[in-house]
């Protein structure tokens, strides 16, 4: 629907059929309205690359969105994005191919600069996963005390078992339960840090992956 701005010698906003009006640089323009043409619609070969890249990342994604909220939160507030499309874009960009194929030992869960881990040890049993780090707070009271995030994720079948408030950065060891319906599926693990205040957080790091 159009309206018609300074009586019936004016211009109009707005649109009426295949028309529209507005307001430019002191005068009043109107325009046919664009159509979309069958190219834009079916999309080139870069364009469907593009698309496919996308939501092979999307579906990688969806199922750890909780983690990632955390993971990018701060980030996130400095892009005004959403933490989600943060963590999003910056794997398209760092751990994905054109092909759409993830490197997954390039894959960032978490994004900061905080010291992250070190010597990182991956062991698993019955019960789950176990991760074993060195303290390097390095006698910093407050980094002692940030606590680990741990991530263990199925791929294949979407399937994922994380913390996000896990065990003080001293205490060097922290596990996650898988429950034995699992037993044979192969699982990539991260982990990071995060600070007791939540106001700092480190890059996560990939730890390797194993078959439960």
């Amino acid at each position: 629907m159009g309206k018609i701005e300074n009586g019936i010698n004016g211009g109009f906003t707005g649109s009426v059929g295949a028309v529209t009006g507005y307001y430019l640089n002191g005068k009043w323009v109107i325009r046919s309205k664009r159509r979309k043409s069958i190219k834009n619609k079916t999309g080139s070969a870069d364009q469907k690359a593009c698309r496919s890249r996308f939501t092979i990342m999307q579906t990688f994604l969806s199922p750890i969105v909780a983690f990632i909220r955390i993971g990018f939160n701060l980030e996130s507030k400095k892009r005004m994005m959403t933490a989600h499309n943060v963590a999003k874009s910056y794997n398209m960009l760092n751990a994905q191919n054109a092909a759409g194929e993830i490197d997954y030992a390039a894959v960032r869960l978490s994004f900061g600069k905080l010291t992250g881990a070190e010597d990182v040890q991956l062991e698993h049993d019955d019960v789950g996963v176990h991760f074993s780090w060195k303290d390097n707070s390095n006698g910093n009271h407050a980094r002692k005390y940030d606590q680990v995030m741990l991530m263990a994720y199925d791929v294949d079948n979407k399937t994922a078992f994380f913390e996000t408030s896990g065990a003080r950065r001293f205490k060097e060891r922290d596990s996650l339960e898988i429950p034995s319906f699992y037993k044979g599926k192969t699982f990539h693990t991260w982990m990071a840090f995060i600070s007791d205040d939540r106001m700092e957080i480190s890059m996560s790091s990939y730890c390797g992956s194993f078959v439960f």
